[in-house]
């Protein structure tokens, strides 16, 4: 099933959206995962989401959130990416409550009167205008109370509420070393409140919540989001073209497919410049100008990204782009075939690459592999090689 607008479709809304939730008309299948997430909620299963950067997480929490209202459940979404330390931590909570809760309703007065006790720096977003929360305690265990104040709030409301803390990985890097112990303490004292955690750091993830050691062993159901099946975006990208009175032939979506990986956001930024193009019939070579135009206009930043690679570093990225996956990258036809000098040269490479995120591990039928991260870098690469 495809989630469409029906009648009232505007013509010059682009259908392609690359960045935020614009809702179910612009949402492609991703239904097996939807009622998973749905069901975990409202049964008290916590999940964790894991995926590759930009596979579209946050969307399909966003779209779960949307199903769940329907069924009286609150979704509450927090980014913890730039947070550095607990204190950071516990603002983007009760930053992300008090958006959900805003004053002018009675569960957001009975939050700022508990945020008060708190006593927090109040003020807002110039860009934006939301409310934003800072806490400023002397002890770390004051961060720790405050919390603790907020989830059991939270639990008070008598209501499912689920809360998706994405990039969930950033908490192993704060200075304070309790704090997977302290969260897991928290969460199982709550029976109205679940959680989703999602991140792009698979290995980091795997670990916290694999590893027997660790306080979230095997406390939640873990969910790989992978790309959407051909078939199925095939379909969307056609009908979308279609709602509104555009035509796309096979071939150019099946390029489209193949060039971007089936990667959501390399597939949505495409189709986004594809639909902005104006041309009422798309054909295959239109979308490989278009396709073209797209790494033309990036490559000022791909030419930063040779800047702060070393030249082993930098030969590397391109021997693997030029290979799309590499299994083997100390073999000697691998070295030899793009000049890449000694194995002990290609570890260190390749180890910079890895922490530099440039370049990522997966796994297939064939074993584990090596590629490059950014689709469209990936692309450009090939034509260098």
């Amino acid at each position: 099933m495809l989630y469409i607008c029906g009648m009232g479709i505007d013509d010059k809304l682009n259908p392609f959206p690359v960045s935020g939730y614009h809702g179910p008309s612009t949402f492609c299948d991703r239904e097996t995962e939807t009622k998973l997430l749905v069901s975990n909620a409202m049964n008290g299963v916590n999940t964790t989401l894991l995926s590759e950067r930009r596979m579209g997480k946050t969307g399909l929490i966003q779209h779960v959130f949307t199903a769940l209202r329907k069924k009286k459940a609150q979704g509450i979404y927090i980014d913890i990416y730039a947070t550095q330390s607990l204190r950071d931590f516990t603002n983007q909570v009760a930053t992300a409550i008090l958006k959900i809760y805003p004053e002018k309703n009675s569960i957001g007065k009975k939050f700022l009167l508990l945020l008060k006790s708190f006593r927090p720096t109040l003020s807002f977003d110039p860009l934006s205008g939301a409310p934003e929360v800072s806490f400023d305690f002397a002890q770390v265990k004051q961060y720790e109370q405050s919390l603790g104040g907020l989830f059991n709030f939270l639990e008070k409301q008598n209501t499912p509420i689920i809360i998706a803390i994405d990039e969930f990985q950033q908490i192993t890097f704060y200075p304070e070393k309790n704090i997977e112990a302290l969260l897991r303490s928290h969460i199982q004292q709550l029976k109205h409140v679940h959680f989703i955690f999602s991140g792009s750091s698979q290995h980091l993830l795997s670990d916290m919540f694999g590893n027997t050691k660790r306080p979230f062993f095997s406390s939640t159901q873990s969910l790989y989001l992978g790309p959407i099946k051909a078939e199925k975006y095939s379909s969307f990208i056609s009908l979308k073209f279609l709602e509104r009175k555009r035509n796309i032939a096979p071939d150019a979506i099946a390029f489209i497919l193949e060039w971007t990986r089936m990667h959501t956001y390399y597939t949505q930024a495409l189709c986004n410049k594809l639909f902005a193009s104006a041309y009422k019939k798309i054909t295959l070579q239109i979308a490989q100008q278009v396709a073209a135009e797209l790494l033309q206009e990036n490559e000022p930043i791909f030419f930063q990204y040779r800047t702060l690679l070393t030249g082993n570093q930098w030969q590397l990225l391109k021997a693997i782009a030029g290979e799309d996956k590499v299994y083997q990258p100390s073999a000697t036809y691998f070295m030899q075939k793009y000049q890449l000098g000694t194995p002990a040269n290609v570890q260190r490479s390749l180890e910079a690459l890895l922490n530099k995120e440039m370049v990522y591990k997966q796994k297939d039928e064939q074993g584990f592999y090596y590629r490059v991260y950014d689709c469209f870098l990936a692309r450009w690469l090939e034509k260098k090689v």
